[in-house]
Formats: C-alpha cells, structure tokens, sequence
C-alpha cells in the first residue's frame, strides 16, 4: 500500500511545529513577564481564568489533538487586555501544566503548547499590524478599526489553530487536509466563534468588576456542555454503541468519498466481514457474551487497519473495511490474511475460550464496480463464496459470481434491444402508510436477453453509460411508463408514475423538453409524474443538476431524491434543490428492525424530511414488522416485497384492482415472495 502519509513524515511534521511553537513562547517570554509583574487586577483575573480552564478540555474528534478547551476565551480576552505577549506564555504555561496533570504524552504536551504559541501569536500580530498597539482592550471601549482587528485577531487564531491540528489529522488518516478542515468548519466553528465573541464582554466585565467575571464562567460552561453534547450525539449518529466502530451510515459517507476522491490510476478497496460462528456463541452462552465478543473483534479490527483504512460494523456479525489507494488486490489481500489471523486466534473470555471464524470477501474499486452499491454488493458476493469455501477470503470474480450473467460488451446489442423489445418495464406499486392506498408505482427497467435470461440494471446499466447509449433507455423508460400510466388512467386507476433519471440525462439540457414531449403525446398530467435522482448523481454538481431539475419543477413535475442516506449531502443542502420526496435507502431500511443503527438512520432521516417538508418513502419494506415500525416513525409511503415484487403491466394491473383500496390496520395484501431477494 503506498504510504502517502508515513509515520515518519507525521513525526517530523510534529516536531517542526513544536520545535517552531516553542521558540515562538520563549521568545514571548520576557515581554510576557514584564506584563505580567505589572499586572492589574484584569490580568491576574484572566490569568487565573487561563489556568484554570486549561484544566477542562473537550474532544472535538477521536484523535489524542483534536481538542478544545474552555481556556479559549480567557486567552483571547488576555490578548486583547494585556497584548500578545503575556497571553502567549500564560496559555503556553497553563496547556503544560493541565497536559503534565493528566499524564499526557510528553510529545503531545510539547505540540500543544507550540500549537498554542503559533496560534494566539499570529492573532496577536495580526491585531497589531491593524491598530500598532500591543493589546486591543486596554480600554474598555471599541472603535471601527478596533473591531475589524478583533474580527481578524479571531479568525486568524482559528485558522491557524486548525491548519495545524487538521494536518495531523490528514496525515495520520490519509485524507487531504482541506477536507479534514471543512469537517472541522461544519462542526466545530460555530462554537469556536461563540467561545472568542465572548471574550471582549469578559474583558470589559472584567474590567468593572473582576468580582463580577464569575458569571461569566457560566454561558462559557453552557457554549463547553452544548458542543460537548452535540459532539456526543453526532457521535452516536454515526458510530455503532456496541463497539464504537463507524456504523453504516458513515462507512458508506466514507466509502462514497473514497471513491469520489481516488484517481485515475487510484483503486480502493472494500473487505466485508461476517463471523462464522458467531450464532453458535449467542445460543450456548447468551447475548451478554455475544456483545462483549463484538467488542473485542471490533478492538481488533481498529488495531488492524493501515493509516487511512476505516473498520466499520455493518450491523450483527458483519463489519467492513475500506482501504484507500490499494496497489491492486495482493495488496487488499495482505490486509485480509492480517485481518484473519487476527479473527481466527481463540479468545478467551471470562474463562471461556472462544474460537471464532470469519469469513472476508474484497472488491476493488473500479474494477469490480464504478460505485458505491457495486462495490458493496460483489465485496459481499464474495464474502459468500468465502463463506461457501468454510471461511478464509474471496477475491470477487464475475466469473463465479452465482448472478452473473454474461456480460454483453457490444453497444450495439443494447441498442437492438430496445428497438426490438428486449427491454421490458417492471412496476413496483408504492403505498400510502397511514391508508394503505396504492397511489403510484415505480417504472425499473429490465433486459430479457434472448440467450442469458432476464438481466437487471445492475448488469447492463454501467455498458450503456460507457457507451453513451443511457439516453436511449432513460427515453423508452419514460415513454413506456408514460404510456402505461395513459391506459390505467383510461381504465379508472389514477396512479402516478415513478422514473429513475440517469445522471447523463439529468446534465443535458434537452431532457426536459423530451420529458415535455412525452406528457403531451400521451395525455399525462405533470402532477402523475415523478422523476427519481440518486443522492450521489446530484450531489456530484448539484449547481448544473439544479438548473435542468428547476426546468423540470417548473412544469409541475414532482421530483425525488432515491437512495438518500448513501451519499455524502445533508438535507440542508438538498433543500436547496426543488425536491419534495426522499426515498430512504432500503439498505437501511431492510434492517431497522434488528439493527439499532439503521433503525436511527432511518428514524432521523424521517423526521428531518418532515421539518423540510418532504415527503419520505422507504424502499426495500420486506416485512409486517418494518411496515409498522415505519408506520410509527411517520414514514409517508413504503415500497417493497411486502407490498408487492416489481410486477410486468398486465400481471400488476389485476393485482391493483384487487389491492388498490385502504388496508385494514396496515395488513397490505402481497405476492408471495420469490425464494431469493432481489434489490427493489
């Protein structure tokens, strides 16, 4: 694996900015004194505060620097009473003396306070180059050019502060340090611009009454206490409780962002895990063991993973592995061999001995998938093959994948086969939660080759985008469904009508007047259509995507976000597009009912659709179960095997006369299931 980030470069990164920080405290050393031995009564108070909330700290990320502390504000209200100076070697002094307290590692006391010294330094300088005076409040008043300084002196401390924490980060993780920043900016910069407005008010409090400071410890508690709480809920969004590993949700984000960032030449790796005997654990010695098992894998496999790899649990026995910028599948290989040697050697528990298997599968991005579902999907095909072999790992191979088809590498059969009918529409009904009523269906294509069987768009998707050919089926797809909504409106079924849109038709400025074109040759109402967009194809240039689906808006089109949950947007961001349904990702929707992790996704990603006023579908309902738990949740339709499998026309239109009316107590009436399940 190529080391873009070696340990070697992260220890001399860290010694040039302690080494650098440190001169920089000495140097602020003897004006600092001076300051300080004349000190008023605001200094002494703000030195006191310094000290003391040096000694609280709160993590804003897992890693042994990712921290603020409240001493942040009586810092900065020391700079701007008593210069650069002495807030440099009293912030430099009170960090060593809190890190030495908590015994913390002599390299990680030592970056601190250079970190420190480089931070408030270059505030101070900043300051001073825009006003020529040594401390901004000596006075307890502020003018014009005053408050254009302060403004710069906070931006600058934060800036620095976290470029140089950020770039730890990014070399210890194998990203890029902008990206590391931006998720520091998301998250934490709020709090640090309430933390520094503070400090001007405890200056001029200060300054009247140093008695009085001490009510102002109280709203720097509350602003430490609110960022510690956020952090501790977005925690819990994102990481499984069991085994503190990243759950789902963020092994996808990351996933999605790995795969967005690799280069041409770049391959990504992703190793599902399932354990083999884990049932057997949970039978004989009850759940409690099973849990504390759990935990001692996921340990394992966080002392597994390369700089830069993520270890994630999925939900029950299963966990993942992302490796970025493998060199191809010995290396990915390497890590499974480790990975197992780890996961075969018994552990004792308890006195109990425990001799657990597990079985990994690999897939390599872009070889054996362009996308984020691909890649998951055939890194768990091979997972099964491995499990089939009696564990050990699998190397994903089209060749022994149980669903592969021969791939079709022409074009032009592609185009045959949809002058020639070849490709056929499926309609998979969607139904209201609170009445049951089937309203509308979805249109997904299908390929019914003549010599390989009925092929699904997983197959045959990817030749036509390489081929250019997906505007063709994107443009049967929308007149075939079109024209099946015609004829069951004739016949007195009024359902709307449910087309994926392809990321090359959602940039091309034609499609929708082709969509335009459609409704008015086959009488169709906008109001009838909806036009489906995967969260990533939005995302990837969400300001092109919001001019063609502005357009499409425009013209009464209901528009929806698919697959939502597997991306790396927000619904802040997709509230920006003209959207008004998201459909939940059925990956987590098939196991909220077992996984406490989905269950939350699947929960928030409701409720925030409902403060944004969108309404949400759940794709993949398999079971009563899932149904009424949505149905609690205040899930708005769901779609599924337990309403119904994607049926041809003529097969689902007696099915919608015998099912399109209100179920009794959420009981939908469904087709029996086919004996394998198939992605809806």
């Amino acid at each position: 694996m190529r080391r873009l980030a070696h340990p070697v470069k992260i220890r001399l990164y860290i010694t040039a900015v302690s080494v650098i920080g440190i001169a920089a405290w000495f140097a602020a050393f003897p004006g600092g004194a001076r300051g300080l031995l004349a000190a008023t009564s605001v200094t002494v108070a703000l030195t006191v505060a310094v000290v003391l909330s040096e000694l609280r700290s709160v993590r804003f990320a897992h890693d042994d620097l990712g921290e603020r502390t409240l001493s942040t504000t009586f810092a900065f209200a020391l700079l701007l009473a008593a210069g650069t100076a002495a807030a440099v070697l009293v912030l430099g002094a009170a960090s060593a003396l809190g890190d030495l307290l908590q015994r913390k590692p002599m390299q990680r006391t030592v970056f601190n306070v250079g970190q420190y010294a480089l931070s408030l330094g270059a505030a101070g300088m900043v300051a001073s180059s825009l006003t020529g005076g040594a401390a901004l409040l000596v006075q307890p008043r502020l003018d014009g050019a005053g408050f254009t300084a302060l403004l710069a002196a906070g931006t600058t401390f934060y800036l620095v502060n976290t470029v140089l924490t950020s770039t730890v980060l990014a070399l210890r993780q194998h990203l890029s340090v902008a990206s590391v920043m931006r998720q520091d900016f998301v998250v934490h910069a709020f709090t640090f611009a309430v933390l520094l407005a503070l400090a001007p008010a405890v200056v001029v409090v200060a300054s009247v009454n140093t008695g009085l400071l001490a009510l102002l410890v109280l709203p720097v508690i509350a602003v430490y206490r609110s960022a510690r709480a956020s952090m501790e809920k977005d925690h819990l969004a994102l990481h499984d409780a069991l085994t503190e590993l990243p759950n789902r949700r963020l092994f996808l984000q990351r996933l999605a962002g790995e795969l967005r960032d690799a280069g041409e030449q770049e391959q990504v790796a992703v190793l599902i895990i399932d354990l083999d005997r884990f049932k057997e654990v949970n039978d004989a010695l009850g759940h409690h063991m099973g849990d504390r098992l759990l935990q001692v894998i996921g340990a394992d496999l966080q002392r597994a993973v390369s700089p830069g790899a993520l270890a994630a649990r999925l939900g029950g026995d299963e966990f993942a592995m992302v490796l970025p910028k493998v060199d191809g599948a010995d290396d990915a290989v390497r890590m499974a061999k480790a990975v197992l040697q780890r996961l075969t050697t018994p552990i004792e528990i308890d006195g109990f001995t425990l001799d657990i298997g597990a079985s990994l599968g690999i897939a390599l991005y872009p070889e054996h998938g362009s996308d984020v579902s691909t890649v998951m999907q055939h890194a768990d095909v091979a997972m099964y093959l491995a499990k089939d072999a009696d564990g050990g790992y699998e190397v994903y191979s089209p060749e022994r994948d149980p669903q592969w088809r021969q791939r079709i590498t022409s074009p032009a059969d592609l185009r045959r086969a949809a002058e020639t009918g070849q490709l056929v529409v499926h309609y998979q009904p969607k139904a209201d939660m609170r009445t049951g009523l089937v309203e509308g269906v979805e249109a997904l294509v299908r390929w019914e080759h003549p010599e390989h069987g009925m092929v699904p768009p997983c197959e045959f998707i990817p030749l036509a985008e390489r081929a250019g050919l997906v505007g063709v089926v994107t443009s049967f797809v929308l007149d075939t469904a079109l024209a099946q909504c015609k004829r069951w409106r004739d016949e007195g079924l009024d359902l709307q009508v449910a087309v994926n849109v392809s990321v090359q038709s959602l940039y091309d400025h034609r499609f929708p007047e082709m969509v335009a074109q459609g409704m008015r040759r086959w009488a169709v109402p906008a109001s009838r259509v909806i036009l489906e967009v995967s969260e990533s194809t939005v995302m990837a240039d969400p300001h092109r995507a919001a001019r063609v689906l502005a357009e499409l808006s425009a013209m009464g089109v209901t528009l929806a976000i698919d697959d939502f949950g597997t991306g790396a947007s927000s619904l802040a961001s997709l509230q920006q597009l003209p959207v008004s349904e998201l459909k939940i990702d059925n990956a987590f929707v098939l196991g909220m009912a077992t996984d406490s992790a989905d269950a939350t996704v699947v929960h928030s990603t409701i409720d925030l659709g409902r403060r944004y006023g969108l309404s949400v579908v759940a794709e993949g309902v398999e079971s009563q179960r899932v149904w009424q738990l949505l149905a609690r949740l205040g899930c708005d339709q769901a779609q599924g095997y337990h309403i119904s499998r994607p049926l041809p026309a003529d097969e689902l239109t007696p099915w919608l006369r015998r099912n399109l009316q209100p179920a009794t107590d959420g009981d939908i009436i469904h087709m029996p299931r086919s004996t394998a399940r198939t992605a809806v």
